[in-house]
C-alpha cells in the first residue's frame, strides 16, 4: 500500500554522516577508488612514480567544495587531464565527475556547462586520435560513454539544485500557512472572548458603580464587598482589552510598544527609564517578541504593586543570538515569593529555551530574561549568501566558463506574591 506524497516515508542518512563527516567520507571513498585504479595499473604496466600525485589530488581536495567548489572543479579536472594519458582506466574519472556535479549544484552553471563541453571534445578528439582518424565503433562507444557519464554528472547537480529549492519552498509555504491558521485562530478567540467575557464583564462593573453611586448619594459608605466588586471588574475589563489587543494586532513589533506601556505606570508615580537597543525594523521572532513585551508588562506590574522604591529601568537589547529584557526597580526585597505573575514568566521563557534569572541585582530587585532568537543572524546569513551567489553566478558568466498582566490603578500591599 502506497503512502501519500505527504506522509510517505523517507530515508534518512544517519545524524553522524552530515557535514564536515560526509564530505570526509566521500574523500576516502574516491582516494580508494583512484588509488585502486593506480594500483591496477601498476600490476599490469607499471605506474611512473609522478602518477599517483594526479591520482590523489582530485580526491583530496573534495572537502574545499562547500568553500571553494570553482577550485575543486579545475583541480579534479586538471588531475583528470594529467593522468588521462597513463591508461588508469575509468575509475580515474570518479573525482571529476563528483566535482563536476558539485559546481552545477553550487550554482555555477556556466562553468560547469564549459568544462563538460571542453572535456567531452578532449576525449573525443583522443578516442579518434587512437583510432587513426577514423569513425570506428569502439571509438565512437568509447566516446558516448564518457560524454554520458559528464553529462549525467551535470544532470545530477542541477536535478539536487532544483529539488533543494523546491523543499525550501515548500517549507516557507507550509509555515506561512500555519501563521495565516494560527492568525485566523486567534481572531476567533478574540471574537469569543469578547462575545461571551466582555458583555457579561461590563455589565457587573456597570450594576456594581451605580449600586456604589446610589448607595454615596444617600450618605451611605459603600459594602467593601462591591466596592471590590467594581475593581475586580475594572481590572478583569482591562485585561481582557490587553488580551484582545494582542490577539487581534499581529502587526509590527509588540516591543515597539514598550515605551507606550511604559506609559501607562509613569502617572502611578513611578520615574520609568526606557532603552531598547532593537530597532523596530530589525527582524525579531513573533514568540520572542511577545515573550519579551509581557514580561516587560509583568515585571512593570510587579515593580508597581510590590516595590519600596520609586524608579524602575528597562533595558532590551541584543546578546549573541538572543533577545535580553531586564527590568530591575530600585526597591529591595529580601524574600521572593513566586506568584501567578513569575511563574507565567518563567512558563513563557521555558517554553522558547531561554534563561530567566530574578533577584537582587546592581541596581536593585532585577528581572532579567534570556529569549534565544537567531531570526536576525539567519536573516543576515540569507542576505550574504544572497550576495555571494549574486556575485558567484555574475563571475562564473564572465569567467571562462503568558499572563497577560494589565495597569494596576493603586498599589496593594507589598507582602502580596509577586
Amino acid at each position: 500500500m502506497s503512502h501519500p506524497p505527504e506522509t510517505a516515508p523517507t530515508r534518512r542518512r544517519p545524524d553522524f554522516l552530515t557535514g564536515r563527516r560526509l564530505d570526509i567520507a566521500v574523500t576516502a571513498v574516491m582516494l580508494a577508488d583512484t588509488l585502486a585504479a593506480g594500483l591496477i595499473k601498476d600490476v599490469r604496466d607499471g605506474m611512473p612514480p609522478w602518477g599517483w600525485l594526479p591520482l590523489m589530488l582530485g580526491p583530496l581536495v573534495f572537502p574545499l567544495w562547500r568553500r571553494h567548489p570553482r577550485l575543486v572543479l579545475v583541480v579534479s579536472v586538471g588531475s583528470v587531464l594529467a593522468s588521462g594519458p597513463l591508461g588508469v582506466g575509468p575509475l580515474a574519472v570518479v573525482p571529476a565527475l563528483v566535482a563536476i556535479a558539485v559546481a552545477m549544484y553550487t550554482g555555477y552553471r556556466a562553468l560547469s556547462v564549459s568544462t563538460v563541453l571542453i572535456l567531452s571534445a578532449i576525449v573525443a578528439l583522443g578516442n579518434l586520435e587512437n583510432a587513426g582518424w577514423e569513425f570506428t565503433a569502439q571509438a565512437v562507444e568509447r566516446t558516448l560513454l564518457v560524454i554520458g557519464w559528464l553529462h549525467v554528472a551535470l544532470i545530477s547537480g542541477l536535478s539536487r539544485r532544483q529539488r533543494d529549492a523546491y523543499m525550501a519552498e515548500a517549507e516557507h509555504v507550509r509555515e506561512e500557512a500555519v501563521k495565516r491558521k494560527a492568525a485566523d485562530e486567534r481572531v476567533r478567540i478574540a471574537r469569543e472572548l469578547h462575545d461571551s467575557l466582555t458583555h457579561s464583564i461590563s455589565v457587573i462593573r456597570v450594576q456594581a458603580g451605580v449600586a456604589i453611586h446610589l448607595a454615596r448619594k444617600r450618605g451611605d459608605a459603600p459594602p467593601p464587598a462591591l466596592v471590590a466588586v467594581e475593581e475586580a471588574a475594572k481590572d478583569a475589563t482591562r485585561e481582557l482589552r490587553e488580551t484582545l489587543t494582542m490577539l487581534r494586532d499581529d502587526d509590527g513589533h509588540r516591543l515597539a510598544r514598550v515605551e507606550d506601556l511604559a506609559d501607562r505606570y509613569r502617572g502611578l508615580g513611578f520615574t520609568i527609564d526606557v532603552a531598547c537597543g532593537i530597532d523596530h525594523a530589525a527582524p525579531v521572532d513573533a514568540e520572542v517578541d511577545h515573550a519579551a513585551y509581557r514580561i516587560v508588562q509583568e515585571a512593570l506590574t510587579n515593580a508597581v504593586r510590590h516595590s519600596s522604591g520609586d524608579a524602575v529601568r528597562v533595558r532590551i537589547g541584543r546578546e549573541g543570538d538572543a533577545v535580553v529584557v531586564e527590568v530591575a526597580d530600585n526597591g529591595t526585597s529580601a524574600r521572593v515569593v513566586p506568584g501567578r505573575g513569575l511563574t507565567g514568566m518563567r512558563e513563557r521563557v521555558d517554553a522558547l529555551g531561554g534563561d530567566l534569572r530574578v533577584g537582587p541585582g546592581g541596581y536593585g530587585f532585577t528581572v532579567r530574561a534570556a529569549l534565544p532568537d537567531s531570526t536576525a543572524a539567519n536573516a543576515a546569513m540569507t542576505t550574504a549568501a544572497a550576495t555571494a551567489t549574486a556575485t558567484a553566478t555574475d563571475a562564473s558568466q564572465s569567467g571562462p566558463a503568558e499572563s497577560g498582566a494589565a495597569e494596576p490603578d493603586a498599589r496593594p500591599e507589598l507582602e502580596e506574591s509577586r
